[in-house]
């Protein structure tokens, strides 16, 4: 089994993210008062700004002893869900975004990330090529019989 490229799987997620956040803004090119399409831009970015910063944090508890890198990974678990409160905190308080699109634009780039990562782990795994039609036939499978 291969090891877990994470830092791949993070890329290719914001680059997804990244490609809503510009279909978002050319939306809003077109209506620049839909507080619904501010609210998935606002989520969205938050979401890519938390995942983005939980891979730097990553990468140097790496290099750090266990007990330190533990207290710090759950000082940066805080961080985040202050950042997602202040968020929502700050557009529950002004109208221009809809408050409940802003909360569901926080986790669309935790369920891309986990999206990619089940299909990852599907076409790695050999599954996906079951679940496609293939026809049963008795043909001998290569294997001969000795004697």
């Amino acid at each position: 089994m291969r090891d877990w490229d994470f830092a791949g799987q993070l890329a290719r997620t914001l680059r997804i993210s990244g490609f809503l956040l510009a279909f978002y803004c050319f939306v809003l090119l077109l209506q620049p008062k839909n507080p619904v399409v501010w609210g998935f831009l606002v989520g969205t970015a938050t979401g890519m700004w938390n995942a983005f910063f939980l891979n730097k944090r990553l990468q140097a508890l790496s290099r750090g002893n266990l007990l330190r890198a533990k207290a710090q990974l759950l000082a940066g678990v805080f961080l985040r869900l202050l950042i997602i409160m202040a968020v929502l905190y700050f557009v529950s308080r002004t109208g221009f975004a809809n408050i409940y699109a802003a909360a569901a634009g926080i986790f669309v780039v935790p369920c891309i990330f986990t999206f990619g990562m089940a299909g990852a782990l599907l076409k790695g795994s050999g599954l996906a090529g079951s679940l496609k039609y293939k026809s049963v036939t008795t043909q001998d499978s290569g294997v001969r019989n000795r004697e």
